[in-house]
Order: C-alpha cells, then structure tokens, then sequence
C-alpha cells in the first residue's frame, strides 16, 4: 500500500501481532478470496476510526462502566487443552440497566483489544465458555448479543477457537435456534454445549477448571484497581517518538522485503526468493518486538498486567493460578 494514510491505518490495526496475522485472518473468513478480504479489513479498519478504537487502547480499563470490570462480568484465566486462553463470561452477573450501550459496547471492545495481548503464537484463537448457571430472563440482553455476534463475524474474525455454552436452562435451545441462523456458519460450528462437569473437561484439564465448575482450581476473579503511576511512560514524548521511528523503520523495511520476495516468485529466481523470504521472516519478528516496545507509550496498563499475567509480552497464568 503505497497510500500513507491508508498504510499507517492498517499497521495500526496489526500493532503487536504477526505482521501476516491481521490479512490470514480476513483470508481465512472470506475462504481465500483475496477481493473480499481486502474489502473486509478496509471494513474492519473503517469501523476502528468510527469507534476510536485507538483512543479505548490508550485510556484502557479507567474509563470503562465500573460495574463491568468489579463483577468479572467477562474475563481471561487459564488456558484450554489447545493452549487458547479461556474467557469466562457468566450471564447472571449481567444486567443490560446497569449500563448503557455505549458503555457496553466499549467494554467489549476493549476487552477484544485486550485478549490479543494475551495470544501466544502459535495460538491465535480463544475458548470463550458462556456460563448460563442461574440465567434469567432479566440477563438477556439481545444488543449485546447481535454486537457481538457482529464483532465476532466482521471485525475479530478468525479469533473464537470454540464457545461452549454451559449449564443453559432448558428453554434455551429455543433461543439457539433463533440465533444460530444469525451466526456466520464458520462461528455457528465452534459452538458446543456441556451442561455437567464432564462436558468441559473433555476441552479443559482440570488444573485449569475453576473449582466453581467441577475444577481444582480455586481462583476466584478479583479486579485490581489501577495505580495512579502505571502509566507515566505513556507522558514519555521523546521515548514515544523514537519507538513510533524505529517501528515505520522497519515496517517499511518489511513492505520492501515483501515486495523483493513476490517478484523474485513471478521472475522464477530461486536464490532471490529464499533471500527475500529469510530477510522478510527475519523483519516479521523485528517488527513484532518493535510494535511491543512502542505499545508501551500508546496503552495503559490493565488488569491482566496489574496482576502480573502479562508482562513485556510474556503471558504466564500462573502469577493468578491457585492450587
């Protein structure tokens, strides 16, 4: 993309992933065609600028509804037997008057943003488990439901690795079939239903399954409230400038190589072609570590490095893992 405008967008939309990762997501949903997933992350990309998806990034947890973040209403521990962390959202602990939409619609997308800080490579889909133990009536909240089948579907795809639906009450496979046909069909086949015990643990080990649900794990979510000092380096102007430099640096040395690696493919040059791809997969990760460093000028600190699960990059669960 030779458009400055354009170009910088979209590497704000990879920020810390793989380089590769943002366009083999949209490739995956549109099956490989290569128009509409062009037309899908220029989609994507148009409703990050209209949701100040950047300005949620940079403001973090502080500025979300405070009755979402000290219920846990959603939140990340642990991890499945793939290795794809699981987000645990339990439908009790939500009530659509205890916020309005706009805060709700923020919350999840920060908590999406969130989530890809805590994708490892080679991971890079989540186990979303939607606990309905003691669902009502009065927790069902249909636009949260359609915007974030939407987000799912338009703007994050490619990033759900299964949801499981446990402990539904009996009416709701009523309510499945009314909404399955609103699921994007590649959605629609991760999602599967346990009502015991026994119906997670065929997708998570037991370590890990919090004791609440049949588990040995006896973590409990508590929100740490932020320090008001955790985020002086983002007041660092002069830092910031030479991570943002040093990142559009190599951002472009990327393009480049990129650009050496498909025309040493089209001129049949064998030895060109391995040079470019060696180089282009060594900028990939240079790029991948630069996009790190500068994160931390552009977003503030959250829970999940409050509590030390994630730190320079490192996710390690253990830090909230109870025996």
């Amino acid at each position: 993309m030779k458009d400055d405008t354009l170009g910088s967008a979209m590497w704000s939309v990879v920020r810390e992933d793989h380089p590769d990762v943002l366009m083999l997501r949209f490739l995956r949903a549109r099956k490989w065609d290569v128009e509409k997933a062009y037309r899908m992350a220029i989609a994507a990309l148009k409703w990050r600028m209209q949701e100040n998806v950047e300005e949620i990034i940079w403001y973090g947890d502080i500025y979300n509804d405070a009755s979402l973040m000290w219920k846990g209403v959603s939140y990340a521990h642990g991890k499945d037997k793939l290795g794809q962390p699981i987000i645990w959202s339990g439908s009790c602990l939500h009530h659509q008057k205890d916020q309005s939409y706009p805060q709700l619609k923020r919350y999840l997308i920060w908590m999406m943003e969130t989530l890809r800080q805590l994708l490892t490579p080679p991971i890079e889909r989540v186990c979303l488990i939607m606990d309905l133990t003691d669902h009502s009536n009065a927790n069902m909240d249909w636009p949260f439901v359609k915007t974030f089948l939407k987000f799912l579907e338009a703007y994050y795809p490619e990033c759900l690795g299964i949801c499981i639906v446990y402990n539904g009450p009996w009416w709701f496979s009523g309510v499945w079939k009314l909404i399955s046909p609103l699921l994007d069909p590649v959605v629609a086949s991760k999602v599967q239903f346990a009502q015991k015990p026994e119906g997670l643990l065929k997708f998570i080990d037991e370590k890990q399954l919090l004791q609440s649900r049949g588990g040995k794990n006896a973590y409990k979510f508590s929100y740490v409230k932020p320090d008001p000092e955790e985020n002086k380096l983002m007041f660092d102007a002069e830092g910031r400038a030479a991570a943002s430099k040093k990142l559009e640096d190599l951002q472009a040395q990327f393009i480049q190589a990129t650009i050496d690696w498909t025309d040493a493919k089209e001129a049949g040059d064998d030895e060109k072609f391995a040079e470019a791809l060696s180089r282009r997969m060594e900028l990939s990760d240079q790029v991948k570590a630069a996009a790190q460093e500068k994160d931390k000028y552009t977003r503030a600190r959250h829970f999940y490095t409050r509590t030390g699960i994630l730190s320079d990059s490192v996710v390690d669960w253990s830090k909230l893992q109870c025996p």
